[in-house]
């Protein structure tokens, strides 16, 4: 499917060029192969935008979460579990 997308963007290029632009063969290929091409330069250009966003992107510097728990408690599943957030003072 590559090919046929490569294809139309050949024959684009040469209309763009403004050649053989009255060829019917070129026209026929074109309207034809025409959906390979869109879904040939949208993975195109999507791959561009998320090397972009790699680049925008950093990574996050927040402190993990910490966890505990009473293994002997009131229950026969233990005691009280908590998870604490060091971004979240009250710890709520």
């Amino acid at each position: 499917m590559i090919w046929r997308a490569l294809v139309v963007e050949i024959i684009r290029a040469l209309w763009h060029n403004g050649l053989h632009r009255q060829n019917k063969t070129l026209q026929q290929i074109h309207e034809q192969w025409f959906p390979f091409w869109v879904e040939w330069k949208t993975a195109a250009t999507m791959e561009d935008v998320d090397r972009q966003v790699e680049k925008l992107t950093q990574p996050a510097k927040v402190a993990s979460p910490v966890f505990s728990e009473d293994l002997n408690g009131e229950t026969p599943l233990g005691g009280k579990i908590e998870l604490n957030s060091p971004w979240n003072e009250n710890n709520d």
